[in-house]
C-alpha cells in the first residue's frame, strides 16, 4: 500500500509536469504589495485563465501599470497574458518524459507574455477564463508581483526567445520551479499578492485554484469554446543568453 501510494503520488506530479510544465513563486513572493495611492478607486478586472493543467494571468492592456514601462506594448494590443513555468519544458516545442522528470526537481523558471486584439486570441483550444472584479490598488499589486518576477538586467527584462503566437515571449524570471509549486500555485499567490481573498496553501492542480476562487466576485464569466484560440507559429530560437 505504502509503494503504490508513492508510485501514484509521483505519476500525479509528473502527469502535472506533462500537462503544463510549469511553477510559482516562493510563498514569501505572495506578500502583499503596498498600494501606491489613486486618487479614486474604481472597478477593474483580473482575468484567470484556464487550460486544462495549466492556468495564468490576463490584464487588459489599460490596466497595466509599472509593467507596460518595461514589457513592449503595440497599438493593437488589448490584452496581455501572463504564464509562469519551468524554463526548458516551457520553451521546449516538444518536451520530452525527460524534459517532465527534471521539471519535478528545483529548477529555473520562465514567463511567457503575450499581447492580442482580444482575449480569445490569447487562448488554447478548450481554454477558459473568468473575470474577477477588482479595483486600482489590487490591479497595481498584482502589475507590481508580475514585475518582480522577471529578472531584469539593467532595468530590462531579459527576453529569452520569441512565444509560440505573435506578439509573445519568454522572459528569465529569478525564482526557483519545482513539482510542488506549479503554476497554479503561482496564480493563487498573484492573486494574494494582488490583495485578493486567495489561500495559497496547498494549491498545485488547476482545480483547486478554481475551489479557491468560490466566494470572489465574477465581473463577467466567459467562454472562449466559440472562439478560434490562439495560433501557434513556429517557434524562432532563443538568443544567447548569460544566466538569469
Amino acid at each position: 500500500m505504502r509503494k503504490f501510494t508513492l508510485t501514484a503520488a509521483i505519476a500525479s506530479l509528473l502527469g502535472a509536469a506533462l500537462m503544463c510544465g510549469c511553477s510559482a513563486l516562493s510563498h514569501s513572493a505572495a506578500t502583499p504589495v503596498p498600494a501606491h495611492r489613486f486618487p479614486a478607486a474604481r472597478t477593474a478586472v483580473i482575468g484567470v485563465l484556464f487550460a486544462g493543467w495549466h492556468t495564468g494571468l490576463i490584464l487588459p492592456v489599460r490596466e497595466l501599470g509599472p509593467l507596460r514601462s518595461v514589457l513592449p506594448v503595440y497599438p493593437h494590443e488589448r490584452y496581455v497574458s501572463f504564464g509562469w513555468g519551468n524554463r526548458r519544458f516551457y520553451m521546449a516545442s516538444n518536451p520530452t518524459a525527460v524534459d517532465a522528470i527534471e521539471a519535478l526537481f528545483s529548477s529555473p523558471s520562465v514567463m511567457l507574455v503575450a499581447g492580442a486584439p482580444s482575449v480569445e486570441a490569447l487562448l488554447p483550444a478548450d481554454a477558459t477564463y473568468r473575470w474577477l472584479c477588482a479595483d486600482q490598488h489590487e490591479v497595481h499589486r498584482l502589475d507590481t508581483f508580475l514585475l518582480a518576477a522577471l529578472s531584469r538586467r539593467a532595468g530590462k527584462p531579459v527576453e529569452l526567445g520569441a512565444g509560440p503566437w505573435p506578439d509573445s515571449a519568454f522572459y528569465a524570471s529569478g525564482e526557483r520551479y519545482d513539482a510542488l509549486h506549479t503554476c497554479n500555485t503561482w496564480t493563487a499567490e498573484a492573486l494574494h499578492g494582488a490583495g485578493l481573498a486567495v489561500h495559497v496553501g496547498a494549491v498545485i492542480f488547476s482545480d483547486q485554484l478554481k475551489d479557491r476562487l468560490h466566494g470572489l466576485r465574477m465581473c463577467r464569466r466567459r467562454s472562449a469554446g466559440r472562439a478560434p484560440g490562439a495560433q501557434l507559429r513556429p517557434r524562432a530560437a532563443a538568443a544567447p543568453q548569460a544566466p538569469a
